[in-house]
């Protein structure tokens, strides 16, 4: 029996499947900068520097970190923020010309009017130019969106079709029938969750726009709604605070936070109903909605609990060249980085990289030198670390 298994052995050192040992992974992580004030977005520019967000600003804040050196750059706009809860400075996207335009897209939360009432409670998506030190030239490209102190959403992407897509939360408690925001039928249908059911409400969705904010006439519910109820995309969603579009295919794919379990990862299809506040996770059907789609998974797959799943990113570089295609995304709660192998809508293979080992992990992205970058989310002492080869 022995000089079978020793036998064995030989035979997998040359042609088994190289398999990561779980305590001694082939990957670094390392600091690359701590100190930082909750960083929400990551993006990374074709220069190598990274720009985020920092959710806790009184002001929209943009900052730009050289990863070599640690220096950072701060630009701010005097556009007030409602800094409150899980409102902020939240999801930010650079302009595919960048390099030259210097714009970014940022959407934040602020009360309506300047007034700090549960009422004006609101998320908007604007454009700004990095300018000297500072966030220039704000055009709000789409406004009064519905917040509350939590589920804001706020994730930004450019689409393979080179569009904005950005989500929104359910806005929580928010009773939309309050002032009659969001719902103008005013019969009781904006109230909580439904929000996310009723295509008046501007709660609860992704959208989708031009560059310039005008909403393409070709969205789902353009020639039926009116205002910017003609830019959803999709709608149902509880508060999908991930956004990532998969290279090869072009496709949209989000992460969503459920109530007590049932976290979502989402394919996300033209004008297809996501099931809040009737139904969450995995289920096949949902009664009533003829055009809702389940989630592709749901996290912890038996239901049991929540990870408070946050962004995602696929892998498009070459340094692991193994997992070049594979979904990452990080957990809030459970403080996880997830490693996933799909195959078209499905996912063939899930591994956690990271177990809380860092606390609550924020964003994830990858570098113009093909390492992973993640943030995490304290209140006071983040850091962005970087997972490279060994």
């Amino acid at each position: 029996m022995y000089k079978f298994l020793l036998l064995l052995g030989l035979v997998c050192l040359v042609s088994c499947p190289n398999q990561p040992n779980p305590n001694n992974p082939p990957y670094l992580i390392e600091p690359v900068k701590t100190g930082l004030n909750t960083p929400w977005s990551i993006n990374f520019a074709a220069d190598g520097s990274l720009y985020f967000t920092s959710r806790d600003s009184s002001v929209v804040t943009v900052s730009r970190l050289n990863v070599g050196t640690g220096a950072v750059s701060t630009f701010q706009s005097p556009s007030a923020v409602r800094d409150e809860g899980e409102g902020g400075v939240l999801g930010m996207e650079l302009a595919p010309d960048f390099a030259t335009s210097q714009k970014v897209f940022v959407c934040y939360s602020y009360s309506k009017g300047g007034v700090v009432a549960d009422q004006n409670r609101r998320n908007r998506l604007s454009s700004f130019v990095l300018s000297g030190g500072a966030l220039t030239s704000e055009t709000i490209l789409f406004d009064n969106m519905l917040g509350w102190s939590n589920h804001n959403g706020c994730r930004v992407v450019i689409g393979a079709d080179n569009k904005l897509y950005f989500s929104m939360g359910d806005a929580a408690d928010y009773n939309a029938d309050s002032d009659g925001a969001g719902d103008p039928a005013g019969d009781g249908s904006g109230n909580g969750a439904n929000k996310a059911q009723v295509l008046d409400s501007l709660a609860g969705k992704i959208f989708r726009l031009n560059l310039d904010g005008s909403i393409p006439t070709d969205n789902p519910f353009y020639a039926m709604q009116s205002g910017q109820a003609r830019a959803i995309w999709s709608y149902g969603h509880r508060n999908p605070q991930g956004l990532a579009v998969e290279p090869v295919t072009g496709n949209l794919w989000s992460t969503e936070h459920g109530p007590d379990k049932n976290d979502e990862l989402n394919l996300i299809a033209k004008g297809k109903n996501y099931g809040w506040e009737k139904c969450t996770g995995i289920i096949a059907t949902c009664a009533g909605l003829s055009d809702y789609v389940p989630a592709v998974a749901q996290f912890e797959p038996n239901g049991s609990s929540t990870i408070a799943i946050s962004d995602m990113v696929f892998y498009n570089a070459s340094i692991f060249p193994e997992w070049k295609g594979n979904l990452f995304f990080v957990s809030l709660k459970t403080g996880r980085l997830y490693r996933l192998e799909l195959s078209g809508s499905s996912v063939q293979k899930t591994e956690i990289l990271i177990d809380n080992l860092y606390g609550r992990l924020r964003d994830v992205t990858v570098g113009t030198d093909g390492n992973i970058y993640f943030s995490t989310d304290q209140s006071t002492n983040s850091s962005i670390y970087r997972l490279r080869p060994k």
